[in-house]
């Protein structure tokens, strides 16, 4: 099932946002972002590092049970479906960018250079001369605030430092969440209700926001939830006493990468073996092509590690080089977006300059279209969230700014726009794995446009102030696990099955971008000066660790990363062709791109046991046990979400390291 299969929604069309949802909101951000980054700051929970954030649902589920209590004590007064999505959306947007992969790696790559610079690194005479003053804090008090001051950023005025910088990184991200929202604006017709994508991670919060919803007062989704609820209860009682047994074993002890010492075959590296509940329950959720790709291609991956240490390759550096054939794989994703898209694209924007040429006609199912054999006036864009026009401005307009912002910055306009373009690629590649499969994961852990244009050119050709520039862009780069493109995206499904305005649902995504990023901004820098900044210093410590290699051993171009990214895109493009051309093909490119990551190995366990389950329900029970068999599932994941909320609320009370069901 998929959200497309769901029970309607009950309520007007185009039902207008309310201010009472952008009130409740508003009053659930702070405490919300709040916890993902205390939460990181002390080893407690990572909430942003799944497609599904946890804290997001935790608050959505528990909003919904406030809700049937309102409904029955004031009928009429409860939260309609549309408030609901108003609230989940604004909460999902607002914590993605105070995630793991936004501004907890930006803060510490941006405090980092200055103050580890050294007599022996030399990194003032290497690359700091050449840094715009308003990339990074200079003051010596500022920096010593932030890292060791241990009392609150405004006991003194060492924080007017981070005014320039940050108020700089602030106008950057904002500028990139815009472009973003143009983009799924021009796509989001075409990829919601033409082509009909599932939006998979979106099943369980439309199933929560659903008027008279079935969920809470079902026997399977509470026997699912109390599973998950004893076994993350077990766990972090175990945690906390040892003397109380951990039913599942130690997951240190069930890395399969500990038991095989004899090369090759260790080189099979680090391969958990643990299978966590709500994995099971994200992955029951996905189709059942994208689960087998997944772990099969993860599966494969090792044995070409283990291949390439027999082979007597295991000596090369990066060998056998799975992040740069992933990032080729999510760049030939992004292509493929782009051409099954291309008729929509370009009506849109015609419609958007005052062209119309006409609108589009189905020829079949999928994303097949041709023009209509009568001309009409163009495309319908007032139930868009943006008019087609403001989103192809926006684009542009957004675009320049950030090309603009980096040229500012000592980048030459070459490399800037090649890797704005990069990012937004690897963007779209995100949010349609999102939209079409709700991959539980798609980190592409630690490479980037940045990565693939400095060792395709060659540190020495791409230039110090570009390089310098790349090492700042580690905050956006080093994985993807937050991205809040696909949030914004999912967002507009859901206001497309609530029949909420996408107009106003804009303006809600807006503020709340407004807001995650000066709350994420400020809440960080106020943990960094009341506990010190040195602990979360080491992303900082990867991003000019990598720098310094690039100045001090001028490699030439790395003929190994420019040949395994073409392998990795056409390997992509050949699955892609199979699976359009045979019913059959049971491989999926997507699953290939998200099987090489870093969080896939935590993941890969579960997907295969969901996948398994799957498999024989439907092959004994047949689809009409589908539906029925997917509450059991979505309660794995509330009865994990909750449990490990609650875990992380303690230890963020207590300061102090807790169970966390995400390593």
């Amino acid at each position: 099932m998929n959200v497309n299969d769901a029970p309607p929604v009950r309520f007007s069309p185009q039902a207008a946002i309310t201010w009472r949802a952008v009130i409740i909101a508003l009053l659930l951000i702070p405490p919300n972002c709040w916890f993902v980054l205390h939460g990181y700051f002390f080893g407690n929970s990572r909430p942003t590092t799944v497609s599904l954030i946890f804290n997001v649902a935790v608050t959505l589920f528990l909003l919904g049970l406030l809700n049937r209590l309102v409904a029955r004590r004031f009928p009429g007064r409860q939260l309609h479906p549309g408030e609901m999505v108003t609230i989940y959306a604004m909460l999902s947007v607002s914590s993605a960018l105070c995630g793991l992969d936004q501004v907890q790696t930006m803060m510490p790559v941006v405090a980092y250079p200055h103050h580890y610079a050294t007599d022996e690194n030399k990194w003032e005479q290497l690359f700091l001369r050449d840094t715009p003053g308003w990339l990074s804090p200079r003051d010596p008090e500022t920096l010593k605030a932030y890292y060791d001051s241990h009392q609150s950023m405004f006991a003194t005025t060492a924080w007017h430092g981070w005014l320039k910088p940050a108020g700089a990184w602030m106008a950057f991200v904002f500028a990139l969440m815009v472009v973003m929202l143009c983009l799924n604006v021009l796509f989001r017709k075409q990829w919601t209700e033409e082509a009909k994508l599932s939006f998979p991670v979106v099943q369980l919060p439309l199933e929560m926001a659903r008027e008279n919803t079935p969920l809470y007062r079902n026997r399977l989704l509470w026997i699912g939830f109390g599973v998950a609820f004893f076994v993350d209860l077990m766990r972090g009682l175990h945690v906390m006493y040892p003397m109380v047994p951990d039913l599942w074993g130690e997951r240190a002890a069930n890395d399969l990468g500990t038991m095989v010492r004899e090369p090759p075959w260790n080189a099979i590296g680090w391969t958990p073996l643990n299978v966590m509940p709500f994995g099971v329950g994200l992955a029951f959720l996905i189709p059942q092509d994208v689960a087998f790709s997944s772990w099969f291609f993860y599966v494969l991956w090792k044995f070409v590690r283990i291949g390439t240490v027999a082979a007597g390759w295991g000596d090369i550096p990066r060998a056998p080089w799975i992040d740069e054939q992933s990032f080729g794989a999510y760049i030939a994703l992004a292509a493929f977006c782009l051409y099954a898209s291309r008729h929509h694209l370009r009506h849109a924007i015609l419609s958007g300059i005052g062209r119309g040429t006409g609108g589009l006609a189905r020829e079949g199912g999928g994303s097949s279209w041709a023009r209509p054999p009568m001309p009409q006036r163009g495309f319908d864009d007032s139930a868009e969230p943006l008019p087609y026009a403001w989103a192809l401005y926006g684009l542009i307009l957004g675009t320049t700014f950030l090309v603009i912002w980096c040229v500012a910055a000592g980048m030459t306009p070459f490399f800037a726009l090649a890797f704005i373009i990069g990012y937004l690629l690897i963007s779209v590649a995100v949010a349609r794995i999102r939209a079409e499969l709700g991959s539980p994961v798609h980190d592409l852990h630690k490479i980037g446009p940045e990565v693939i244009l400095a060792e395709s050119f060659g540190p020495p050709r791409v230039g110090k102030a570009n390089l310098i520039l790349f090492s700042y862009f580690w905050s956006l780069t080093r994985a993807h696990r937050s991205h809040p493109m696909p949030h914004q995206l999912e967002s507009m499904k859901l206001a497309a099955e609530t029949h909420t305005s996408q107009r106003g649902l804009s303006v809600a995504l807006l503020i709340a971008t407004v807001l995650g990023i000066l709350l994420g901004w400020g809440f960080l820098l106020e943990m960094c000066h009341r506990y010190g900044g040195e602990r979360i210093r080491w992303k900082g410590f990867e991003a000019f660790s990598r720098l310094d290699g690039w100045l001090r051993r001028s490699p030439e171009p790395n003929v190994y990363t420019i040949v395994t990214t073409l392998v990795g895109f056409a390997f992509t493009t050949f699955l892609a062709a199979m699976r359009a051309r045979f019913a059959w093909w049971p491989f999926h490119p997507a699953g290939f791109a998200v099987s090489g990551s870093w969080s896939m190995a935590l993941f890969a366990p579960s997907i295969f046991a969901a996948w398994l389950l799957k498999a024989v329900l439907l092959r004994y029970r047949g689809m009409t046990s589908y539906r029925p068999a997917t509450f059991f599932f979505y309660g794995l994941i509330l009865g994990e979400f909750v449990a490990g909320t609650g875990w992380g609320i303690l230890g963020n009370w207590m300061q102090r390291p807790m169970y966390n069901f995400l390593p």
